[in-house]
């Protein structure tokens, strides 16, 4: 967090996160999801914290509403990472994927009067999940946030799906195309766009596509990833996946642990600066409303940086609480390898 010092970094209050705890596990009830994989998202990800440290200030419906999403989107994801049902399994892969697009194209249809909220019968339990909640946001978003979250969704499940197959090569991928490619499949650009939803308002695409302000959502994602990088290497070594920059500039560069670490986190310097230096260059206006949607929108950008980072130390998804020092320092064990900090 002290790489991003001005960012923010608050969450909702305590009586609130619990509120929405308790509806959340009436809800999970009734998800047809394995009760294995349901208690285990529920006890170590703590998705309430993730959806509040990235619309902090959003209602408490809302609130429900983006940590079903999360729920979904970490489901969704785990099915076919490494470790996953469909880990190996390309035909899998691909009919969930196709389920999935499929579904956002009937929620999110540009045409209101085409749109379908109703699974089809039989339907996995996570794309039945996604109708549910693409059904609720879609009555509070405008057109163009629908479809840009409509195309962005497109290209994070297909990312999801292409990384499935890089997986499965027996090379290691250059670390530098990791890292772009992960720009599409770690799925932060819809979730910015949820901003609109969570914050009730809706940007102009003259405005999101500026820019400057697309450099902003760019950088932020690539933060995203580079802090995710660091911060899931422990849980994603301990199950085989060995597509994490950590081990890829190892692999590539012959550098030790520590030593690609330290690169990563001189890149995320590097592409925070960047994103700082882009705040001059958006479309101010006289507009005090416009002004300050563009304010809010970049805010949600940097929450879904630091969020990242702030969620990772408060839940038990990536490592145990024991590995922080008492300043917050994080050692990581790779059990192959010894201790990397």
């Amino acid at each position: 967090m002290s790489l991003m010092p001005a960012w923010p970094k608050e969450i909702h209050s305590q009586d609130v996160l619990n509120e929405v705890n308790v509806e959340l596990d009436q809800w999970l009830k009734s998800v047809n999801i394995a009760e294995e994989k349901k208690s285990k998202h529920r006890m170590k990800s703590n998705y309430t914290i993730l959806a509040s440290v990235f619309y902090w200030s959003c209602r408490k419906e809302k609130l429900l509403t983006l940590t079903k999403y999360q729920y979904w989107i970490f489901w969704f994801d785990d099915e076919i990472d490494t470790g996953g049902e469909l880990t190996a399994d390309a035909a899998g892969t691909r009919r969930i994927c196709d389920l999935t697009l499929q579904c956002v194209d009937h929620c999110l249809h540009p045409d209101p009067m085409e749109a379908c909220f109703n699974p089809p019968v039989n339907s996995p339990g996570t794309v039945a999940v996604l109708y549910e909640v693409l059904a609720i946001m879609r009555q509070e978003m405008g057109p163009m946030s629908i479809e840009r979250m409509r195309r962005e969704l497109h290209e994070y499940v297909e990312g999801v799906a292409r990384q499935q197959a890089i997986r499965q090569d027996d090379n290691l991928p250059d670390p530098w195309y990791h890292f772009e490619i992960r720009v599409a499949d770690i799925g932060v650009f819809p979730s910015i766009t949820q901003t609109e939803f969570a914050m009730d308002f809706e940007l102009p695409d003259s405005t999101r596509y500026h820019e400057a302000m697309e450099a902003i959502v760019v950088e932020c994602t690539r933060l995203s990833i580079l802090i995710n990088e660091i911060l899931s290497l422990q849980k994603e070594f301990r199950v085989g996946q060995l597509e994490k920059m950590v081990l890829l500039f190892m692999n590539a560069e012959n550098v030790s642990v520590h030593e690609s670490v330290h690169k990563i986190i001189s890149l995320i310097r590097k592409h925070y600066a960047a994103c700082e230096d882009a705040v001059a260059r958006l479309p101010w206006t006289d507009d005090e409303v416009a002004n300050e949607h563009i304010r809010e929108y970049v805010r949600g950008c940097r929450r879904l940086a630091t969020g990242t980072g702030h969620w990772a130390y408060l839940c038990t998804r990536y490592f145990d609480k024991t590995q922080l020092n008492e300043k917050w320092g994080l050692v990581l064990n790779l059990e192959a390898s010894g201790h990397a900090s």
